[in-house]
């Protein structure tokens, strides 16, 4: 009988180790997935500084692109209050293309000086129907 009762104690002392088993499984699978989340809230902050570091380079290239394209816009501007309605004004190849609509109108010296002071190249030439000029900034 005592070897009995010594049986019933040792499947209740295993119940309960399996038991605790079971407990201790169960707190280090919620340990590890807290960690986990830990581990990804800690990357979400790496990326957001990154994505707020790339944010800021952007602007600063957007700003940087513009005061290079301020001239440009300039000169355009410039030539399309010198030519008004005796000639179109296109962007081409960098440059511009100026097609003549009205060749007795056009201030050709203006234009041409405009464009020659900016450090742009220039060049004529006639298709089927109007004079156009040509023109791109001078490549050193």
């Amino acid at each position: 009988m005592n070897q009995l009762s010594e049986d019933s104690v040792d499947k209740t002392k295993v119940q309960q180790l399996e038991a605790r088993i079971k407990e201790l499984e169960a707190k280090l699978a919620e340990t590890e997935s807290r960690k986990e989340t830990q581990l990804l809230k800690q990357k979400i902050t790496q990326l957001e500084t990154t994505l707020a570091r790339y944010k800021e380079e952007l602007e600063a290239a957007k700003r940087q692109i513009s005061e290079i394209q301020a001239p440009y816009r300039d000169l355009e501007t410039k030539l399309k209050e010198h030519i008004g309605e005796t000639a179109e004004v296109t962007l081409q190849y960098g440059g511009y293309r100026i097609v003549i609509t009205d060749k007795y109108k056009f201030p050709w010296s203006s234009v041409i000086e405009l464009l020659l002071e900016n450090h742009y190249e220039v060049w004529m030439g006639k298709d089927d129907k109007h004079l156009f000029i040509c023109s791109k900034p001078t490549s050193d």
